[in-house]
């Protein structure tokens, strides 16, 4: 098996050793056995591999394939609860902004909550024969925007109220679309390592 290695890795790197013989490194991984030196080769060997391959094929061919390729990227399937999580902690983060009257802070958050909530209303997310998307759109939507008007008035009592209305509909959510057990409550305490105030 020694033996084999061995071989392989001359053998891999012999066209490296005619380009450039009197390369100190390269005469020193001919003479260590190092995987890290194998998965290279072997690396570069598959792309020079896959180089050729696709050498034969035509712009459009090559174009249709990588387009293909990055919209199979760009829409990959998460699971609802996913986005919820992002929403939790961007909740969060929007309470503790409003609250130190950090309007600007306010609105990103808010906007972050608002773009997470309309993908999954456009999304058409069922479960269970529960229509997720429409009570998305009919119930957390309508706080979004409610909450927006106490940011831009830099109203601190409004928002909190708002807050406090969108965090009750969001139970209701969760217990309509049978998720009942998922309960979310206005913070209390700071949990992340980020200031929220003005200064």
């Amino acid at each position: 098996m020694r033996y084999l290695e061995k071989s392989f890795q001359t053998f891999t790197l012999f066209p490296l050793v005619l380009y450039k013989p009197n390369n100190y490194i390269l005469r020193l991984m001919l003479t260590k056995n190092s995987p890290l030196l194998i998965t290279a080769i072997l690396m570069t060997g598959l792309l020079v591999v896959s180089a050729s391959c696709t050498g034969g094929q035509s712009e459009s061919e090559s174009t249709s394939v990588t387009e293909s390729v990055h919209q199979q990227a760009e829409q990959p399937e998460l699971p609802l609860i996913y986005h919820m999580s992002f929403i939790s902690r961007y909740s969060k983060k929007l309470y503790f902004a409003g609250e130190a009257e950090n309007w600007e802070l306010a609105d990103i958050y808010n906007h972050e909550i608002e773009e997470i909530s309309e993908g999954i209303a456009e999304s058409g997310e069922m479960h269970d024969g529960i229509n997720i998307s429409e009570l998305m759109e009919t119930m957390l939507l309508p706080q979004v925007e409610s909450i927006e008007e106490a940011i831009d008035s830099g109203d601190r009592e409004m928002f909190l109220d708002r807050y406090n209305v969108m965090i009750q509909t969001c139970n209701q959510c969760h217990a309509a679309s049978d998720y009942g057990a998922v309960k979310v409550f206005v913070p209390e305490t700071n949990p992340f390592n980020q200031d929220f105030s003005t200064d």
